[in-house]
């Protein structure tokens, strides 16, 4: 299979840019998603974090979905987990008092427009990083939209020449919790997280063993794929008695593609859940929802991996899985 925009020819989009200093630093398409920076009038939330959404033409604005972290790992002995940054949690060096490493463009406020061969449109966007103080991690990406592929924004992954040595060069989409993401779409299956989690009862993280690149669905193309979707037919009818957990958008397939040229042999899935929100004792209406969505694989240098957001349902996306789709609720 292979996976294309899914808005039709009447619908012409256009870049969506900031037009001067004091914009919103939001970028996308209007016929598809959005992504962003920490700024008055975007897309809200904490630092360190970029924010990934829709575009709402009613109401000319970007309506933020989920957040994308930057969690590289350096090499060394020790586990895996006390060698990662946060660039969400750590202290913020270049803004004392503030947590969230600071996030900012290197190159024009308005990313850079491109044309390839074929004619598709390309919006460019360079995106650096504050350094980790944490593990000596110094790191940037580029991100990348094109305009056949409205939906979807791709992630090229560096390190700064004095960065410490890098091992893994980690995003991950880490507020599955808001659109209550539940079925994780796999190769051969489709893992509830009500299921994986049955008898988890804190307030904190719930974890589990990743999914190796054989459980990944593989398009015709070679890339490696993995969808998280929705257990519920119309998730913003679910009500939620808390001002920013109440998931007020459509239905969204959220997904990540690793192009063939950029898989390697231990790409991985790897998800968490929780019962209650973050920062909350508030429990999930329907119960265990998954929270972080990641793909992780060995670092080289440029390497991309691409995440997207669709009303296009699962089994649509990749009609090999939907035999194992379960009955939505």
């Amino acid at each position: 299979m292979s996976i294309n925009s899914t808005v039709g020819s009447q619908d012409i989009g256009r870049w969506i840019r900031p037009t001067g200093p004091d914009e919103p630093i939001v970028w996308g398409r209007s016929d598809g998603v959005g992504f962003g920076l920490p700024s008055d009038g975007g897309m809200p939330g904490p630092r360190g974090l970029i924010r990934i959404g829709i575009w709402n033409r009613a109401e000319e604005r970007a309506e933020l979905i989920n957040f994308v972290a930057v969690e590289p790992v350096v090499e060394g002995d020790e586990p895996r987990g006390k060698r990662m940054g946060y660039s969400e949690l750590e202290a913020s060096q270049l803004d004392p008092g503030r947590h969230g490493k600071r996030l900012w463009t290197t190159g024009p406020a308005a990313g850079e427009i491109g044309t390839l061969p074929s004619g598709v449109e390309t919006l460019t966007v360079p995106i650096d990083v504050e350094t980790f103080t944490a593990n000596g991690a110094r790191v940037h990406l580029i991100a990348q939209m094109r305009s056949d592929r409205p939906t979807e924004v791709s992630f090229s992954v560096y390190h700064h020449d004095d960065s410490a040595p890098i091992a893994e060069h980690t995003l991950t989409a880490t507020m599955g919790n808001y659109g209550r993401l539940r079925l994780l779409w796999l190769r051969d299956r489709v893992v509830d997280s009500r299921a994986l989690y049955d008898t988890y009862d804190d307030i904190h993280f719930a974890h589990g063993d990743p999914y190796p690149l054989g459980d990944m669905i593989r398009l015709e193309d070679g890339s490696a794929f993995v969808m998280c979707s929705a257990n519920e037919a119309d998730p913003a009818s679910v009500s939620v008695d808390h001002p920013w957990w109440g998931y007020d958008s459509v239905k969204l397939t959220q997904y990540w593609r690793v192009p063939p040229e950029h898989v390697q042999a231990d790409l991985r899935v790897r998800v968490n859940g929780r019962r209650v929100y973050w920062a909350q004792e508030l429990e999930i209406p329907g119960g265990v929802s998954f929270e972080n969505f990641e793909v992780r694989q060995s670092y080289v240098p440029g390497q991309q991996s691409v995440f997207g957001l669709t009303q296009t349902e699962p089994t649509e996306l990749a009609p090999t899985v939907a035999r194992f789709a379960p009955d939505t609720e």
